[in-house]
This record gives structure tokens, C-alpha cells and sequence, in this order.
């Protein structure tokens, strides 16, 4: 192992890839080195289509030409309302190429969530997969009007009732092969994302993202995972999301691997798809992990070639199954990576060590030190310039909150040991006060978990008459299974401490999602309780 361990260490110091000076992270820049030295290469599979990097060059670099006839310039806004497709890469490059930035909005809004988030990213153009019509069909006449020109990918039936037929681009028709090249020079500081926070908790934020921290994200990714140019990337999550776009395809375009991006993401499918693939490197969340686990033994269990998958917190029954190492880390959309580990290094149950870029530290509600092994807030100030985000579009007052005492605050839990290992807790927001006690709905839902007939669960807070908070526990079981909730409460009961016991508990067939598969737990909450809720406090079992 500690040769292993070396080699990596070695590898990752010699080469810049894994480190990307400042002045480097710039996308046009390695398009250009990866369709000289690995033209011929693949690098994007989607469905039966792969594209070389020559490839991908090439139409990036076309559809920044056609872009730029549109009157796409530096400083830019491009929105994307696009499923998972290389049409999303090619926009994305050929916007950095420009120096403009991309706008992917979560593909499953409609209504008055896509115009509120259209009507802050104040784009120059909206492209819009065919299919997608219809949601910016559901918005209001005078939010259509907020778009300047659509892009449409495909048939563009049904678009003349968004807007104006005369504001109508056929997609296809934005690739340019001749004229200039409209290229201009990088710059590390250059936005290149906004990128919206899935608002699980309150209204969706757009955070700037300039080149050095999408740049972070892809090279601390290869040194997690210990990647190399020879392994095959995995992702069945949204590209709109960070994990599929600037951890997957970002990283693969700057070692020159290849990566494989799914149309979306299934449980049931998920081993058989990575071996199809032949995958060495695969991508899920912490909030699906349960849904793969859930799923009966199967023929690909085992039956693949990956090695590692990210992002799961460790987990040895989950290794042993599937012939997998699980990869934690840390890391947010305003700031990338925090915390990690350099492959192979873990410490179980740990979401890694402080990054080298960042200073940390963890702080209590008035921002002073906690005691060495107490919970608190983590907090960070990045050692590089433009790796954390530049603000969040149009609110100055929440920028401002973010970085208050100058020290970003990601509103996480956490804890430290005396060797730097940091532990997760809990989302601030998401603690629960009860009866005097601070509770982790982390840690219950890992108890709940644990039981063989729950597949799923979410664990959120439901105001008590006291002023404080009960625990409320939302479940989905295992298909076949069977269990009562007194019987639940009974099991739990003998393993947890009496005041993170669930007062209310409830079954559902499904939770809510968000496009990135977090449980959408405000809407629970809006929600309230079902009418088939059952409460502790109403039988006699205590």
C-alpha cells in the first residue's frame, strides 16, 4: 500500500495536469494540446456515439464561430436548457473559447421556478433541447419575452408559441467551419459557469464560477480517484450538475481519458451500464447510494471493471458487494474541493483532510474556534486566487453573508481529530433542537438505514408546541417488504438514544428529488405531516 501510495504521490508531483498552474486553466488551450497529441482518441460517449478530442475540438470551435456571428462575446451569458448530450460539452467549450460564461439550468423546472432563475441570469441566448419546450412553454408571456434568441436542439415544432419565429435558431445551423477563429486569450479570473444551487432548502442561488475553481474540481478529482489517462469515466448524474461536467468531462479533457456520460441515472442498471462502458471510474451521490444497495443481487454486481466510485462516504458492506472503493471528499459549488484524501489514502468514516489550497478551520455561532474534537461550522479562505466563487449573480447582501469575518462559511457541520481527519455531521439548517438536545438527521437516518427493510429515508424537523423541534422520519421500503411503524420505532428504540428517537413516522413509495437526486426535503417540509402519519406520543408504546 505505502508503495502505492508513493507511486501515486510521484506521478501527481512530475506532472502539471494533476496541479494545473493558474495561467494554464483554460479550456481552449487544452482543446488545442489534446486534439494535437491525442486527436484520435476517444473522449465522449454518449449513447452509441463517441467523439474524438479532434472531434470535439472541431465543433466546439465551429459553434464558437456561429455564436460569435450571433453576437456572443467576452462577458457573455449563455443558458442552457439541455438534457445530458454532447451538445452540452460543445456549448460549454465553445463559450470558453468566446471568454463567455454558460447558464445550465436543472432540466425538471417549469413555471415559476424557470422564470425565476431565467429572469436572474439575464442571458443572451437560451438553447433548448426540443423536448425541453415545453417547460419554458409553462412560463408567463412576459418571461418569454426575457429571452433575447432560442437555440433549438432538434425539432423546432412548437417553438413559434415561446417566441417570435424570427427569434428562432435552429441549432444545427450555429456551426460555422470557416471564418476566423474567435478564440481569445484565457484568463484563469473569467467566469465560466453560473451555476444554480439546487435550493433543497430555499430559493436556488447562481453561483460564478471563474476558470481556476472549475479547474480545481477536475485536477483534485484525479488525485482522489488516482486517475489516470487510462481510465474510463462513468456518469449517469445530470451535466448540469458539477460531478458530470467539471469532475468528469473537465478532468478526462485534461489528462486525455475518455468519459462516458449516461442519459440518466438507474439503480437497477447502474452496474450493468458501467460494464457495458467498460468503466474503471464511476460517479453517484450520497442520496442514490441506498437506492443501489436496495436492488437484488444481480448478474453485474460484480461483473464490471470499476475500481473506485465517487462521491460515497466509505463503506465496507457496500465494497465488499460490488468489488468497489468508496471515495469521499468534501466540496461545495462556491469553493470545489475542501476536503480529501490523495488515492488511496482514507481514513473510514473521514471526508479527508484539509486541501492544500485552503486554509480551514471550524467555528462556533460567532464565528470563534471550537475546542480541538468539538462539532462547528466549517469555515475557509482559499490560498489561491479565484479558486472559490466570485459571488452569487444579482445578490450582493447573501455574497456578503457567505464570506462573513472573511472567512466563507459553507454552513456544514463537522468535526476534527488530532491528526486532521475531518468527520461530516450534519447541514446546519438541517439540525434538530429537541428537548435541549442538538440532533444530527444524518446521524438518525444512518440508524434508520441500517434496518433490513428500509431502502431509504430522510429525516427532517417538524415544530414542536414547545418551541423547539420533533424528528420526523420519511421512509421508502424495500420492494417486498413489509414493516409497521410501531415495529420500526421498536428496533430503533434499542439502538439509538431516546431523544433521537422519531416522534412521527411515514411511509412513501418515492421521495421527492431535486434534478440532482438530493431529496428534496423542503418540500416535505411545505408539505407537513401525511394523514396516515403515525406518532409515538398517540400509543401506548414508549
Amino acid at each position: 500500500m505505502k508503495s502505492e501510495q508513493s507511486d501515486r504521490r510521484a506521478q501527481h508531483d512530475a506532472d502539471p495536469l494533476y496541479n494545473l498552474p493558474l495561467h494554464q486553466r483554460d479550456i481552449g488551450r487544452l482543446l488545442r494540446l489534446r486534439a494535437a497529441e491525442d486527436g484520435d482518441r476517444p473522449y465522449l460517449t454518449f449513447g452509441a456515439r463517441t467523439y474524438t478530442f479532434a472531434e470535439t475540438e472541431r465543433r466546439s470551435r465551429d459553434l464558437a464561430r456561429g455564436l460569435a456571428a450571433r453576437g456572443i462575446r467576452e462577458g457573455g451569458r449563455v443558458l442552457l436548457l439541455l438534457p445530458n448530450c454532447a451538445e452540452f460539452i460543445f456549448t460549454w467549450y465553445a463559450c470558453s473559447l468566446l471568454g463567455a460564461a454558460i447558464v445550465p439550468l436543472n432540466t425538471n423546472l417549469k413555471g415559476m421556478a424557470l422564470e425565476a432563475q431565467l429572469e436572474d441570469a439575464q442571458a443572451d441566448v437560451v438553447i433548448v433541447s426540443h423536448d425541453l419546450l415545453p417547460a419554458l412553454d409553462s412560463m408567463r408571456a412576459a418571461f418569454k419575452q426575457l429571452i433575447p434568441w432560442l437555440a433549438v436542439m432538434g425539432d423546432t415544432t412548437g417553438a413559434a408559441a415561446i417566441v417570435e419565429q424570427s427569434r428562432i435558431v435552429p441549432f444545427e445551423t450555429l456551426y460555422q467551419s470557416t471564418g476566423a477563429d474567435p478564440e481569445i486569450a484565457g484568463d484563469f479570473r473569467r467566469i465560466q459557469f453560473i451555476s444554480y444551487t439546487s435550493g433543497t432548502t430555499g430559493p436556488a442561488k447562481g453561483v460564478m464560477l471563474p476558470n481556476a475553481l472549475t479547474f480545481s474540481s477536475a485536477c483534485t478529482f484525479m488525485r482522489l480517484s488516482g486517475m489516470t489517462r487510462d481510465d474510463v469515466l462513468y456518469s449517469p448524474l445530470p451535466l448540469f450538475h458539477g460531478l458530470s461536467s467539471r469532475m468528469c468531462a473537465l478532468p478526462a479533457l485534461v489528462l486525455g481519458a475518455h468519459a462516458v456520460i449516461g442519459e440518466r441515472f438507474s439503480a437497477s442498471r447502474y452496474w450493468e451500464q458501467a460494464a457495458q462502458c467498460k468503466a474503471t471510474l464511476a460517479y453517484i451521490v450520497h442520496a442514490v447510494v441506498a437506492l443501489v444497495q436496495a436492488q437484488p443481487p444481480g448478474a453485474y454486481d460484480r461483473a464490471h471493471r470499476v475500481r473506485a466510485i465517487f462521491n460515497a462516504a466509505h463503506d465496507l458492506d457496500f465494497e465488499a458487494r460490488f468489488g468497489v472503493r468508496t471515495l469521499e471528499a468534501f466540496s461545495m459549488t462556491e469553493t470545489s474541493f475542501m476536503l480529501y484524501n490523495p488515492y488511496p489514502e482514507r481514513t473510514l468514516g473521514s471526508t479527508g483532510r484539509a486541501h492544500e489550497d485552503w486554509d480551514l478551520a471550524l467555528v462556533d455561532n460567532n464565528d470563534l474556534p471550537v475546542p480541538p474534537g468539538e462539532p462547528g461550522e466549517l469555515v475557509g479562505r482559499p490560498r489561491k486566487p479565484y479558486i472559490a466563487m466570485q459571488g452569487y449573480l444579482n445578490k450582493p447582501q447573501a455574497t456578503l453573508d457567505a464570506w462573513r469575518n472573511l472567512w466563507f462559511h459553507t454552513g456544514d457541520i463537522l468535526r476534527c481529530d488530532a491528526d486532521g481527519n475531518y468527520f461530516y455531521i450534519d447541514r446546519m439548517k438541517e439540525r434538530i433542537r429537541r428537548r435541549g438536545e442538538n440532533v444530527s438527521s444524518s446521524e438518525v437516518e444512518r440508524g434508520v438505514a441500517a434496518h433490513p427493510a428500509i431502502a431509504e429515508c430522510v429525516v427532517i424537523a417538524h415544530p414542536a408546541p414547545s418551541g423547539e423541534d420533533d424528528i420526523r422520519l420519511v421512509a421508502v421500503l424495500k420492494s417486498g417488504a413489509a414493516l409497521a411503524p410501531a415495529d420500526l420505532h421498536a428496533w430503533l428504540n434499542a439502538r439509538l438514544p431516546k431523544f433521537m428517537l422519531p416522534r412521527y413516522i411515514e411511509f412513501m413509495d418515492t421521495l421527492p428529488r431535486t434534478g440532482t437526486n438530493k431529496v428534496e426535503k423542503n418540500s416535505l417540509v411545505k408539505a407537513g405531516l401525511s394523514a396516515d402519519a403515525w406518532d409515538a406520543e398517540s400509543v401506548a408504546y414508549r
